[in-house]
């Protein structure tokens, strides 16, 4: 009994000052019966499932239950914390603080119902300024107020809005005065570009795939998840946005294991998850989202050679973009890939097999005819069991190595 209650005392927590504040707070409220206490026990529950450090209140918007105010409680309570130790050499806690994390997104969307008006927050400093390495053959510049915000909505055969009434989708997004435009996604379902008055496009760094709890269900069985997380991470925007809505009637997998398949897709892919009750609330967000992204570019110099600019504008309000053409041709499903993106691709096809999985094997064996030669060098089954991945540190395990030795050594010539 003491060895369990020693465990509990020593229980590492990535944002022990958050949740402590947060304790008190609730107590406090608890003592004076004050109904913010729901509130405040809630996002403290929210907190304490989240593997993230956060180095701000306003980074802990992507958590469930935590609204604006909150979050501005929690950064004013961070600020004078700050300056107590400027003042004393305490080195253990100033470590705590000052910890780094991986910088999961620019947009840190809340999953809030308090706001609807605050669902997304962005400020100046979150605007991505190289996001990408792809060399753009035209030159683009764009200048302040001269250009149209648009969302771009898929119209392809696989894009979700096939399964909802397009003519609602029109209608709902018309009713919140969104400016948007039907046009065919090489991937992703929403996609926002930046117009000038001569017709040339460039893409905010902002992509959305939205999906339904039967849809996502379905996606990870047939393996649809996989590849197409894998041509989002392609297709030159940095902030990957998956938009799941619930339903009433939902049959498929277990519940845990979307939610599993979802927490990975956020921690380890650094996918920002945004969760709706419904598809007026899915449009709502979309049409906050376009709102706030004109706000925060609509008095920025756009352009796609940010190097070859000279303005008398500050780099901060300078932003490199990709064009439409690069976005297209950068995720297309029938695009000119490399040797290792086709053994990525095919490796997909594995049941099982998951992106982290499939590109820990191609750093060892970047071709499928090194993976081959391997296999037939070694005859062990086994042989990519050991091959490590991931936060924490797992393996591929024998499983998926004897299914790959099947299948890539079934040309041998002994078989």
């Amino acid at each position: 009994m003491s060895q369990r209650a020693a465990k509990k005392k020593t229980r590492q927590t990535p944002n022990p000052l958050f949740e402590k504040w947060i304790s008190e707070w609730l107590k406090e409220a608890t003592d004076k019966g004050l109904e913010v206490r729901h509130g405040y026990q809630r996002a403290l529950s929210s907190l304490r499932k989240c593997p993230l450090p956060f180095k701000s209140g306003k980074e802990c918007l992507i958590l469930k239950f935590f609204g604006p105010k909150l979050c501005a409680k929690l950064d004013k309570q961070l600020e004078q914390h700050n300056q107590q130790i400027s003042t004393v050499s305490d080195e253990g806690i100033r470590a705590e603080i000052s910890k780094t994390t991986k910088d999961v997104n620019v947009l840190k969307p809340s999953t809030s119902n308090q706001n609807q008006n605050s669902i997304i927050s962005l400020t100046h400093n979150d605007i991505p300024k190289n996001n990408h390495t792809v060399v753009e053959k035209e030159k683009i510049v764009m200048w302040p107020n001269e250009f149209t915000v648009v969302l771009l909505i898929d119209t392809g055969e696989s894009s979700s809005l096939r399964k909802t009434n397009v003519d609602k989708v029109i209608s709902e997004l018309s009713a919140l005065n969104v400016i948007f435009e039907m046009r065919r996604l090489s991937v992703g379902d929403f996609a926002w570009i930046c117009r000038d008055r001569s017709g040339r496009e460039l893409m905010l760094p902002y992509i959305l795939e939205r999906k339904r709890l039967d849809d996502l269900s379905g996606s990870i069985q047939d393996g649809r998840f996989h590849e197409q997380k894998f041509r989002l991470k392609q297709c030159g925007l940095e902030n990957k946005i998956y938009l799941v809505e619930n339903e009433k009637k939902y049959h498929g997998l277990p519940i845990s294991h979307l939610q599993q398949a979802l927490a990975n897709t956020e921690v380890i892919d650094g996918f920002t998850i945004v969760r709706t009750d419904n598809h007026l609330e899915s449009m709502k967000y979309i049409a906050n989202f376009s709102s706030i992204l004109t706000n925060m570019f609509k008095d920025k110099t756009l352009t796609t050679r940010i190097d070859e600019i000279d303005s008398g504008y500050g780099n901060s309000d300078i932003v490199k973009l990709i064009s439409f053409k690069t976005f297209s041709s950068s995720s297309a499903k029938n695009k000119n890939m490399t040797v290792r993106d086709m053994l990525i691709r095919q490796l997909l096809q594995i049941r099982g097999l998951s992106v982290h999985k499939a590109f820990a094997i191609v750093e060892q064996y970047p071709s499928p005819k090194s993976l081959i030669n391997a296999f037939r060098r070694s005859g062990n089954p086994l042989l990519l069991s050991n091959i490590s991945y991931g936060i924490p540190i797992k393996t591929i395990g024998p499983a998926i190595s004897k299914t790959l030795f099947q299948v890539y050594s079934a040309n041998d010539n002994r078989v």
